[in-house]
């Protein structure tokens, strides 16, 4: 992808350094509101299982190879908000002493998985005709630029689309940093470039999140948030407004979809409860059931990769977890076997090692 670099998008990267839970001030955003006060769902609270599960023990010869409880754990990793739900019922939760249940968190590619989900009721409204439809019935732009007619709505969901994307977040130039800064975000994914034809190797990007975002305004006529709202936020019993950060404060902005959707916990927990519930919330089916399916279906077939899905992460086929993720060890985790939601935020200051998290989090669901 060539850049189109202004002096603004090299300053911010250096000035700013790496995404945080502060950019949720420090960027513009639109505001999605809540459900209604009669629609509010609230889980429960298990009161006697608190004392055993916060002395659970979690152990990982990385970091930690003696094992301490996961009290401790959650402290030692500096985590921000970290919840365990079984059956409806919250049998644990910790929130860093400058947060609260309150508190926004601000989530990163865990947003890709709200997309995903938005882009099956699309499909359902028939705003898209299905996800083997060519993303040049969207973009017009590239309507006559050869290779990109075969480039589908579902490459973009598994990120297997063959678009070039550079992902170094260190780099105040790679293609991520730049996304993540500019205040010309949709300059940027329609500059898009292609590598290789796509359905061949996977290659996770935030451009494929921002195409998607980019076909959800065109189709429906309207913000992203917007969006959001109507057909999934204020129908999942959510407390609060949420806020999706923009790339700039014009009428003209646009949503950074592949990323900073910000939010209380419980309420990301209740996107969790949607997607363990497969997409059906209190009766209503507000995800087709039959999307949520192929979303967790682990399959290495065009190029995909067998531990992701749309938008989110597969766990092992003897568990059938899936969890949408994000930067800094951030967590939906969702274990359908034992009705389980684990939901973890955390800070900056921790190297993100992928792996070690979705160790963790398997040693918890198996002493749950």
């Amino acid at each position: 992808m060539s850049l189109l670099i202004s002096s603004c998008t090299l300053f911010r990267p250096v000035f700013y350094n790496l995404p945080g839970n502060k950019d949720i001030q420090r960027f513009p955003h639109r505001v999605i509101r809540s459900s209604e006060t009669a629609d509010i769902f609230n889980f429960k609270t298990a009161t006697d299982t608190l004392a055993k599960i916060k002395n659970l023990k979690v152990e990982n010869k990385t970091f930690n190879s003696s094992g301490v409880s996961l009290n401790e754990f959650v402290k030692l990793h500096r985590t921000l908000s970290f919840v365990i739900i079984r059956n409806d019922s919250i049998l644990y939760k910790y929130y860093a002493k400058t947060l609260g249940e309150e508190t926004r968190v601000a989530s990163f590619s865990i947003s890709k998985a709200y997309v995903a989900m938005l882009i099956g009721i699309a499909i359902n409204d028939r705003l898209i005709k299905s996800p083997d439809q060519s993303i040049t019935d969207f973009i017009p732009e590239w309507k006559n630029k050869s290779g990109y007619q075969l480039i589908t709505i579902k490459n973009l969901l598994k990120h297997t689309s063959g678009l070039k994307f550079t992902t170094n977040p260190i780099n105040p130039l790679s293609d991520q940093s730049q996304f993540y800064y500019t205040e010309g975000l949709r300059k940027l994914i329609l500059n898009a470039q292609i590598e290789e034809s796509p359905g061949l190797h996977f290659n996770y990007q935030s451009e494929n999140t921002s195409l998607l975002g980019l076909i959800l305004e065109r189709v429906s006529g309207k913000t992203l948030s917007v969006y959001l709202e109507e057909k999934l936020w204020k129908r999942i019993g959510t407390e609060a407004p949420a806020y999706w950060s923009t790339d700039s404060d014009a009428s003209t902005a646009i949503e950074k979809s592949f990323c900073c959707l910000n939010a209380r916990t419980l309420d990301f927990a209740k996107f969790a409860r949607l997607l363990l519930n497969n997409g059906n919330w209190e009766g209503n089916q507000i995800v087709p059931a039959n999307w949520i399916k192929d979303a967790t279906h682990r399959t290495t077939e065009d190029g995909s990769k067998i531990t992701y899905g749309y938008g989110m992460g597969l766990g092992p086929k003897e568990y059938g977890s899936f969890y949408p993720i994000g930067l800094y060890g951030q967590f939906l985790y969702i274990y359908p076997k034992k009705n389980l939601i684990i939901v973890r935020f955390g800070n900056t200051a921790v190297p993100y090692v992928s792996d070690y998290w979705k160790e963790v989090m398997l040693q918890i669901v198996d002493q749950l």
